[in-house]
């Protein structure tokens, strides 16, 4: 054998020691060291992070029934109202009735045209009447008139007959009052008259009549709740009906129908 090939086996001997070969020593590093971390993903959603799909709250699984509205009950201390809401409540009834001359308006106000009979003559179309509550009361109603000739109104009456009742009202008198424009409060008892008067030309007002005891007190207001003492009247009409009316008393034979509306009357005790 020649020499220099002897020499080969020697020389891949000493390569293959002298080399840190990796063929088995990277299966060994694979299987015994620490694994890098994982790569960080683009987004990352945990239980927190999800968006839900269910309302914020959970509904308690007893549910409480609705309540019901309940009805309003009757205002303490009040005997009777009517709006004039459509129809009339029971228990009015009309003396002297014309029915084309007086209706209930769309907007809930009654509404009386008046004709030329008038208590002044012992005579009056289209009183709407009720009895009297017994013992003390106060009645009042908001009302609207604009008169302008002599001896038109529009009135509440304590009405016994046309010799005995008590009347306040939203009125015209030339000879009574300058201007003639003005509330009036006016009686007649066993033929005995009388007149309380003060002037305004406002046509929306308030008038209360109150019993108590033995005598009527009547008051005014040009302003809701804005109430003025008028006159008092001893309590001489007997068993006495509560009555609503409007006239003209065209004694000068002007041709002038006062237009009066009611918008609501009530009945409380004092």
């Amino acid at each position: 054998m020649k020499p220099y090939l002897m020499t080969i086996p020697l020389l891949m001997v000493f390569f293959i020691t002298s080399c840190d070969f990796t063929f088995d020593v990277g299966v060994e590093h694979s299987q015994n060291a620490t694994p890098n971390p994982p790569a960080t993903p683009f987004l990352t959603l945990t239980p927190a992070s999800i968006p839900s799909l269910q309302p914020s709250q959970t509904p308690s699984t007893t549910t409480q029934p609705t309540p019901l509205p309940t009805s309003t009950s009757t205002p303490v201390g009040q005997i009777f109202r009517d709006d004039f809401s459509g129809v009339l409540q029971e228990g009015w009834t009309w003396i002297n009735e014309v029915p084309e001359r007086w209706t209930i308006t769309p907007e809930g106000w009654l509404q009386i045209l008046g004709q030329d009979p008038t208590l002044l003559d012992d005579y009056q179309n289209n009183l709407l009447c009720r009895p009297a509550p017994s013992g003390d009361y106060q009645i009042t109603v908001h009302l609207e008139a604009d008169p302008v000739e002599n001896f038109q109104q529009a009135t509440l009456y304590l009405y016994q007959d046309v010799e005995n009742y008590i009347a306040i009202n939203r009125g015209y008198c030339g000879p009574c009052l300058e201007g003639g424009s003005g509330l009036y409060l006016e009686y007649k008892i066993s033929g005995s008259v009388g007149t309380y008067k003060i002037s305004t030309r406002n046509p929306d007002v308030y008038l209360r009549l109150l019993k108590k005891g033995g005598s009527v007190t009547a008051y005014y207001a040009l302003e809701e709740g804005d109430w003025q003492r008028f006159g008092t009247i001893g309590n001489y009409v007997k068993e006495p009906q509560v009555c609503l009316g409007v006239s003209n008393a065209d004694r000068d034979g002007i041709a002038a129908d006062l237009v009066g509306r009611f918008d609501y009357i009530e009945f409380v005790r004092p």
